[in-house]
C-alpha cells in the first residue's frame, strides 16, 4: 500500500514539474513553433443568439411622437420619403439593422444598438421618380438574418388631369358649393 502511495506522490510530483516547465516556455516572448507569420488567427466570436422580439413595424409617411402616423403598402412618387418604424422587445444590448432594398438590390442598411427593454426606432428613405419599383425593409439581427420585413410598391403618380384646369369656374365648384348657391327665381 505504501508503494502505490509512493507512486501516487511521485507521478503528482513529476506533473506539477512539468505544468512549471510548460507554463515557463510559454511565457517566453517567442517560441519557435509559434512565430506571428506562422501563428492562427484568432476567430471572431459569432454573435451571441437573438433574444427578445420585433414586437411591431410600419412602412409609414411619418413619425409623431415616436409613432407611425399610418401603415402604408403603396405609395406614388407623389411622396418623396418613407420611414420604418420598428418596436422591439427584451433585445437589451443588441444590434439591429434597417435594410432598405429595392427590387432585390440593397439601396441601404441603418444599424441601431438597442437601449432598453422596450425600444423603438425609426429610419427614413428618401424617394425620387427614377425608384419605382418593389421596395422591402427589413429588421436584422447582428448575424444577417432577418427577424421581420415589410413591403411596398413604389409607382409613378398619375399625370395630372388637363381637363381639371380648364373647366369653368361654375362647373369647378364643390357640391357643398353648389348647394349654397340660391336657386333662379321663377316666375
Amino acid at each position: 500500500m505504501k508503494a502505490i502511495a509512493s507512486v501516487f506522490v511521485l507521478l503528482a510530483f513529476a506533473a506539477v514539474a512539468y505544468a512549471e516547465d510548460a507554463m515557463k516556455s510559454d511565457a517566453s516572448p517567442m517560441k519557435p513553433e509559434a512565430t506571428e507569420a506562422t501563428a492562427a488567427p484568432a476567430a471572431t466570436p459569432a454573435p451571441a443568439p437573438v433574444t427578445g422580439t420585433v414586437a411591431r413595424t410600419a412602412v409609414t409617411s411619418g413619425i409623431e411622437n415616436r409613432e407611425p402616423t399610418d401603415n402604408i403598402s403603396s405609395v406614388t412618387t407623389e411622396v418623396a420619403k418613407l420611414f420604418y418604424f420598428t418596436e422591439l422587445r427584451g433585445m437589451e444590448g443588441q444590434k439591429v439593422t434597417h435594410r432598405w432594398e429595392r427590387n432585390g438590390e440593397v439601396m441601404a442598411e441603418v444599424p441601431f444598438e438597442i437601449g432598453g427593454q422596450r425600444w423603438r426606432v425609426f429610419s427614413s428613405k428618401n424617394l425620387a421618380p427614377s425608384l419605382t419599383g418593389e421596395w422591402k425593409v427589413s429588421v436584422l439581427d447582428a448575424s444577417g438574418s432577418a427577424l421581420s420585413s415589410n413591403t411596398f410598391a413604389y409607382s409613378q403618380a398619375p399625370e395630372p388631369s388637363a381637363t381639371s384646369d380648364t373647366m369653368p369656374k361654375e362647373m369647378s365648384a364643390s357640391p357643398t358649393e353648389a348647394q349654397q348657391a340660391p336657386a333662379p327665381k321663377t316666375e
